[in-house]
């Protein structure tokens, strides 16, 4: 294996305090906050890039409006589904009123507001005690269905303020049709709640935030579709598109909703919908549970083999809950489970029946979101050669491990 990177267009923000400051005052929230109002500012589970001085500056400018600010937890049923998950989630985060200037509010309360095509529609309660709301949220391809709204400020208005019983009724619709559920659920939610700004995040292939657009409420709609295509294009991916073996060394919700981005490695495993044509991996071997992602591995099913080390840290009850409300329960199944690294990749090769291993096609990555360097064989090496964004950084060498089995950091 030898290590090369991948040269992916770097868009971040240099001033990002300024840009904030910026997309704030150019929006419509001086027109819209008064004194003493209580103005709620949606805060999710994912791992968002700079997410912290971005509420930072938002509840900062709020109270320069006057206005009263409070972190409401938006994220459905991630967190285990209970206000004390959510907290340690969010805190895991960065996500806490020390370190951003306003209380976090933890709640599953909610309460129907209406019936959808896909079924009842909910809202947190807390979100009604507000008298204004800003809705905050990464835009971003999703990982289990595609259309023109997936990840978002819709499906943050949808799922996260709809809480577990929004999100387990948003999740029965058929996967085929759950774009078209998000941006409906999520309208509903609009009309219902008295939000006024909605602030879109975008991030480059090297997770650096790249773009901070502050929407009205009106104009989401239209406005999240536009932005998606320009989000799709910053999607860092894997050199190649056809694979023997893929090694990851973590999985985690920090990295991607599934653990595993599923744009990345070409799997979906959702009953009725067909896998992505590209990239083909024959095997995927997971070796590790990030500690972000507390014992949180939801998308282990995506891969074919993995270590009793990781089985060992997982928390089952989130994994199982993950499935249940998503109804996607394959990514929630163990696959073959060996004592250490070394056993679950020779396991990989054993079940291709591959005579020589070294004529097999292999990567190895830190996980799906950081794919900037990466391990490559022989032969993959010789299809990037010649590609213009891809730089060798080190010696030809064998894959090490220590002397447990398990494979040392690269």
């Amino acid at each position: 294996m030898i290590k090369i990177r991948q040269d992916f267009p770097s868009l971040g923000i240099v001033e990002l305090e300024k840009e904030i400051k910026k997309a704030l005052i150019t929006s419509n929230l001086n027109q819209v906050i008064r004194v003493g109002m209580r103005v709620g500012i949606t805060v999710g589970s994912r791992g968002i890039k700079n997410i912290a001085p971005i509420l930072k500056e938002t509840v900062a400018y709020v109270r320069y409006l006057g206005g009263s600010p409070v972190m409401i937890a938006s994220m459905g049923s991630h967190g285990g589904g209970t206000p004390a998950g959510q907290k340690k989630l969010l805190h895991s985060l960065g996500i806490a009123e020390e370190n951003i200037g306003a209380p976090v509010v933890c709640s599953i309360d909610c309460v129907e507001i209406g019936q959808g095509s896909h079924g009842k529609i909910y809202l947190n309660l807390e979100a009604l005690k507000c008298d204004a709301i800003i809705v905050v949220n990464r835009i971003k391809p999703h990982t289990s269905f595609h259309g023109d709204h997936e990840s978002g400020l819709l499906k943050m208005l949808a799922v996260g303020l709809g809480g577990p019983p929004g999100a387990a009724s948003l999740h029965r619709c058929r996967p085929r049709l759950l774009s078209q559920a998000v941006a409906e659920t999520g309208l509903a939610v609009l009309k219902a709640a008295p939000v006024v700004l909605g602030l879109a995040i975008l991030e480059d292939a090297h997770e650096q935030t790249c773009k901070i657009v502050p929407i009205c409420p009106e104009k989401i709609y239209e406005e999240e579709k536009i932005l998606l295509r320009e989000a799709r294009d910053y999607l860092p991916g894997l050199p190649v598109s056809d694979l023997d073996v893929l090694i990851v060394d973590w999985i985690g919700k920090n990295f991607s909703g599934t653990g595993m981005d599923t744009n990345v490695i070409g799997r979906l495993r959702i009953h009725d919908l067909p896998e992505p044509e590209s990239p083909r991996i024959n095997r995927i071997v997971v070796l590790d549970i990030a500690p972000e992602a507390h014992g949180n591995a939801y998308g282990i099913g995506l891969a074919d083999f993995t270590t009793e080390r990781l089985v060992s840290k997982l928390d089952r009850d989130s994994v199982y809950l993950n499935a249940l409300t998503s109804t996607f329960v394959q990514r929630a199944m163990l696959p073959m489970t060996l004592p250490n690294d070394r056993e679950a990749i020779k396991a990989a090769f054993l079940s291709l029946g591959t005579t020589f291993q070294e004529d097999a096609k292999v990567i190895r990555i830190h996980d799906t979101l950081h794919l900037s360097e990466m391990l490559v064989s022989e032969n993959v090496f010789h299809e990037l050669s010649n590609l213009p964004f891809i730089q060798d950084l080190g010696q030809w060498g064998e894959l090490e491990f220590n002397s447990r089995g398990d494979l040392l950091p690269f």
